[in-house]
């Protein structure tokens, strides 16, 4: 939503500032008036610049140096009112009182408008005004504080005492809300994170924060100003809600890890723990798509049934685990896919290498499998070898071309004797690219 140019001088016209943002929160216009209230961003804000950015400077201008390490965390609590906002909330900018309010956009974009907020008296800080207040505190049922400009306690109730957990004798008037929730932590603070959203809290009028207290318990505060700066803050116990929507979460984080394990267990072999046919496929489909060198070994174990038939399948899976242990650390070093295609086969895919260098990996399985303890699974069992088949190509490639081709090497070296290295006579075929 681009506001028209007519628009935005109605809005100036309104007193009303305006800034528009796309749905990446990226400003796209602005007008006069915003200029006016956030002197700050003249010269200095562009069509888009991030939220987070405009945030930022907001902040670093108006930040006691006490509460600038907290910085980040005022932003991205901004951000958040950004993307959430559904009511008007009201702060003080450079002595104006300001109303914000925030509309969305059907393209997921949002326009920000900010009403000047014009105060001439300071009657509600009267005495025989704020006395009707303090007298209403205890039909309250949430907890409820009154903060004078200084914000310090100047009247709570007693449900604000008993959700704090403050015996009788404890002082709260003359406190400050950190004071109190310091002492309610009494050292064993989660690193003061209550501090920052309390100043946030009174900053902002009607926009909830929460803060959290010994025992897992958590309230959410709320606070509304006078135009003469007393804050009325409410205090209401969400540690139930809080703590359904904790385990709500980790019983969703727990979801994801199963199923995450599920998928995990999909593509991968039960023996050997590599990879299993299904992934080996759809890495392959992978990575012939990319512009890089590629590389595919095949494996198979010489005369494995001869191992079965002789010695037994809990032998023969035996053997197929150490080749698996043995392929895998050969490989380590580089970035590659491997994985057990099906029976004593095995597919290694690897990217970014050239087929010299296949080729001594190649070699150092065979050495590896050669000092192999083989009599330790049987004492019959003197040497297991396997033939490899070695293919590469520069991709994108045509995968299936490039799997017969390595299939075609590895067969090769079986007719050839078995034990031995045989690479595809030619590189595989180049994928034909559109365009």
């Amino acid at each position: 939503m681009k506001l028209s140019r007519y628009l935005h001088d109605s809005l100036d016209a309104l007193g009303i500032g305006a800034c528009e943002y796309d749905a990446e929160m990226r400003a796209v216009g602005w007008n006069s008036t915003f200029l006016q209230l956030f002197p700050e961003d003249e010269g200095v804000i562009y069509v888009g610049e991030p939220y987070g950015d405009n945030l930022l400077r907001f902040y670093r201008g108006r930040l006691p140096p006490e509460e600038l390490p907290d910085i980040e965390r005022h932003v991205s609590e901004g951000v958040a009112r950004h993307e959430n906002q559904t009511q008007p909330f009201e702060f003080i900018h450079h002595g104006r009182r300001l109303r914000a309010s925030s509309l969305r956009a059907p393209d997921g974009g949002r326009v920000r408008l900010w009403q000047r907020l014009d105060v001439e008296s300071h009657a509600e800080t009267a005495p025989e005004l704020v006395l009707p207040i303090i007298d209403a505190l205890p039909f309250i049922p949430d907890g409820a504080t009154i903060l004078d400009t200084k914000e310090r306690v100047i009247a709570a109730n007693n449900a604000f005492r008993r959700l704090y957990d403050l015996p009788r004798g404890r002082p709260v008037v003359g406190r400050t809300l950190n004071e109190i929730i310091a002492w309610c932590w009494r050292g064993a603070s989660p690193a003061g994170a209550w501090r920052a959203a309390i100043s946030n809290g009174l900053r902002y009028d009607g926009v909830p924060f929460e803060i959290e207290l010994p025992g897992q318990r958590w309230l959410r505060l709320i606070a509304r100003h006078s135009t003469g700066g007393l804050s009325f803050f409410t205090h209401a116990d969400i540690t139930v809600a809080k703590r359904q929507q904790m385990e709500l979460l980790e019983a969703q984080e727990a979801l994801r890890r199963a199923n995450a394990a599920l998928a995990e267990l999909a593509e991968t072999d039960g023996l050997t723990g590599l990879a299993n046919r299904r992934r080996f496929v759809a890495g392959l489909a992978d990575a012939v798509a990319l512009p890089q060198p590629l590389a595919l070994m095949m494996i198979d174990v010489d005369h494995f049934k001869s191992i079965n038939d002789r010695f037994g399948h809990l032998v023969g899976d035996a053997c197929l685990k150490v080749i698996a242990e043995v392929v895998a650390d050969q490989v380590r070093p580089v970035s590659a896919l491997v994985a057990r295609i099906g029976g004593e086969e095995f597919g290694i895919l690897l990217c970014g290498l050239r087929i010299e260098t296949v080729h001594e990996i190649a070699t150092a399985i065979r050495r590896a499998l050669a000092l192999v303890p083989w009599q330790t699974l049987h004492a019959e069992l003197t040497g297991v070898t396997v033939s490899i088949g070695l293919c590469a190509g520069e991709g994108p490639l045509d995968g299936t071309s490039l799997h017969a081709r390595a299939d075609d090497a590895l067969y090769a070296a079986k007719r050839n004797g078995r034990d031995r290295i045989e690479t595809a006579s030619r590189q595989a075929t180049p994928q034909r690219i559109a365009g």
